[in-house]
């Protein structure tokens, strides 16, 4: 197999066709559609099954995909530390991060880092913790900072603790609901989360039952960070929440921790690192600052 062969591949399938990987890759379509036939002639597989629009993979090529992707990154990887060890200080870093990262330990680790690595192109991108596992293991993600619920099974990544903060039920400042001190007058509200694998529901049912309370019926997933503020907002819905988060000046005024009497999981803040992947110079660096900022900030909060 050739890099250029498994740039084709990881290209067709990001871009849904021949023609979209040629311009993407400023290369003619019938040079692309050669690297495509000559890496599945090479290994004995059909990779792509092409259709009146666009092309699809086949099974052996969603196997073949994963590993080619993980080895174009590598190589691109590979690429920008050689010009660092040029005396560069350019490159790119891909950085997964949960909503709590952005609030808490990232912007001062990157106006740290953007100090010494001026000219790195950076893209930070929010997942759940879930799916920031699952980047990781597909070498999307050089690295990623999140509020974890621990290391996974399978999950192809280490898990770094870095700090944990306290948590609260909260409520906007105007609801009838902030006046409430205990779970059973908290029975017949209205519910909101942003969890997609179903923990939070269970975590509910587990908070409530332990207190001999039926669960709340009215539990609303959301996934949307923006529509999630808003019905927080203009609602009278109950979410779980750090307390760091609450008391952020620009949501202070909006939102209110509840005083129920209970005892509540602790959001642990974690980096985490793909076990079998070689940081770049850039992306060692960044992890440094985020590892400084924690220990000057966070560490009290442990």
């Amino acid at each position: 197999m050739k890099q250029h062969q498994l740039i084709a591949l990881v290209a067709v399938a990001e871009h849904g066709g021949i023609n979209a990987a040629a311009r993407a890759l400023h290369l003619t379509q019938p040079a692309v559609t050669k690297a495509i036939k000559d890496l599945e002639a090479e290994i004995g597989l059909r990779l792509l099954v092409r259709q009146t629009r666009g092309v699809s993979l086949t099974a052996e090529g969603e196997i073949v995909l994963q590993r080619a992707r993980l080895i174009v990154r590598e190589m691109q990887r590979a690429e920008d530390d050689i010009v660092a060890l040029k005396g560069h200080r350019g490159g790119r870093l891909t950085v997964g991060v949960t909503p709590l990262a952005g609030l808490t330990i990232v912007p001062r680790a990157f106006a740290r880092f953007r100090q010494a690595w001026p000219d790195v192109a950076l893209s930070f991108i929010e997942y759940t913790s879930d799916q920031l596992y699952e980047n990781l293991q597909s070498g999307e993600l050089d690295f990623a900072v999140g509020a974890a619920t621990g290391p996974q099974e399978g999950g192809g990544a280490t898990w770094e603790p870095l700090f944990s903060l306290p948590t609260s039920l909260a409520v906007h400042r105007d609801s009838p609901l902030a006046a409430c001190t205990t779970l059973a007058q908290l029975q017949e509200a209205e519910w909101i989360h942003t969890d997609i694998t179903g923990r939070f529901p269970t975590f509910l049912s587990e908070l409530f039952t332990g207190q001999g309370l039926t669960p709340p019926r009215r539990v609303t997933r959301c996934t949307s960070q923006a529509l999630f503020h808003s019905l927080a907002m203009q609602n009278d819905v109950v979410f779980f929440w750090s307390l760091l988060a609450i008391g952020m000046p620009q949501l202070r005024e909006r939102f209110t921790p509840l005083p129920v009497a209970q005892d509540l999981p602790r959001l642990s803040m974690s980096l985490l690192v793909r076990e079998d992947g070689l940081l770049t110079r850039a992306a060692a660096y960044f992890v440094r600052c985020i590892r400084e900022v924690a220990a000057e900030e966070w560490a009290a909060l442990d």
